[in-house]
């Protein structure tokens, strides 16, 4: 791959000054040339890497990075990405190119030579430091997108670490990707605030309490310093899974959604309510009483675990005190979003189908 040429190159030139009697300065000089070809770089891991100065190929194996190019405008350098990765209908709506992208077989054992046969500048990975060191072994460069421990342990800090996120990856690719960047965090930032100064002086008795699903029967859940927790207590929300174990996929027995007995039920990663409000063992819970078991929003990636978790925020706000948040309208707002992050023209009956977790319509 390039870094590799780019070492043997350097390493050719010496040995021809060797040979001819060349003074040493000229090898140095060439080394400095190599070496202004790339920079110094710190990752979310908190690592040390250099990257070439203007990256034009770049791999994730993370699920939430391709989404995050993207609105850093830099979708067209990707050459591949985790296979569930922005493969829903709306990624392929907004960005078609994303279902003809290279797959990677294996996220947790990266496959080396078909990495190298990609050739990329860049790959985005989790913490993992045997996968990474595999694939650094064999002079691929390796930064970290998004960390496997040491979550952020509050909605505050949730905040700036989703900044952070997006900052690594635009300070990566550099150039305008960097001021993309600056408008989404601004942007983050506004729409917290305004949700927190609405919800800030609401008492704990009015505060809606919400189970997180993800799974079909309801039965498994986001839990302890999942982004959901951080995204419900932004909204104002009491997130009642915040003491479990897992932070993804924990099993929850029913008599304990019972006990919690939730005011709002959202079930992530699923296509239907359906394992919850049709069986009867959930029907004295107070969300499903009153009819607030609801499936979220389904954009270009799940809004969970994306850049589109600030919509998700909104939305949430919205749904639990609607009182407090007439004057936002969902429909408007993720058309602007996807305008603005994007590019792309979404119209207001496809917003409403992102809504309601529908597919685009047909054209």
């Amino acid at each position: 791959m390039r870094k590799s040429w780019k070492k043997v190159f350097v390493t050719l030139i010496a040995a021809v000054f060797v040979a001819t009697g060349v003074h040493a300065l000229g090898f140095r000089a060439a080394g400095a040339a190599a070496e202004a070809e790339s920079r110094p770089f710190i990752d979310l891991a908190g690592r040390v890497v250099s990257l070439p100065r203007d990256p034009q190929r770049l791999a994730t194996f993370v699920g939430p990075t391709p989404e995050k190019i993207l609105l850093l405008g830099a979708a067209d350098r990707l050459v591949g990405k985790n296979a569930y990765a922005v493969a829903g209908p709306w990624a392929i709506e907004v960005y078609p190119r994303f279902k003809d992208m290279a797959l990677f077989s294996n996220p947790m054992d990266p496959n080396v030579e078909e990495l190298i046969a990609l050739d990329p500048d860049i790959i985005y990975y989790w913490s993992m430091p045997e996968q990474i060191g595999k694939m650094e072994a064999a002079g691929l460069t390796v930064v970290v997108t998004q960390l496997t421990s040491n979550n952020p342990g509050t909605a505050k800090e949730f905040v700036e670490f989703q900044k952070k996120e997006v900052n690594v990856i635009a300070d990566s690719i550099g150039g305008a990707a960097k001021e993309r960047a600056r408008m989404w965090n601004s942007y983050f930032d506004q729409k917290a605030k305004l949700i927190n100064d609405r919800v800030k002086d609401l008492k704990d008795g009015a505060r809606k309490k919400v189970y997180f699903s993800c799974s079909d029967d309801g039965l498994e859940c986001f839990s302890k310093n999942s982004y959901p927790q951080f995204i419900v207590e932004l909204a104002g929300g009491v997130f009642v899974a915040r003491d479990t174990n897992e932070e993804v996929n924990t099993t929850i027995t029913l008599e304990q959604i019972i006990a919690w007995d939730p005011d709002a039920i959202i079930m992530g990663r699923t296509g239907s309510t359906d394992g919850v409000v049709k069986d009867a063992r959930w029907s004295e819970i107070s969300a499903v009483k009153n009819g607030m078991v609801l499936l979220p929003p389904d954009g270009v990636m799940f809004w969970d675990y994306s850049g589109e978790c600030v919509l998700l925020m909104q939305f949430l706000a919205k749904t639990l005190y609607p009182d407090l948040f007439k004057d936002i309208d969902m429909v408007k707002e993720t058309m602007a979003y996807y305008k603005n992050f994007y590019g792309y023209d979404l119209s207001a009956e496809n917003a409403r189908n992102i809504l309601s977790h529908l597919p685009p319509a047909k054209k």
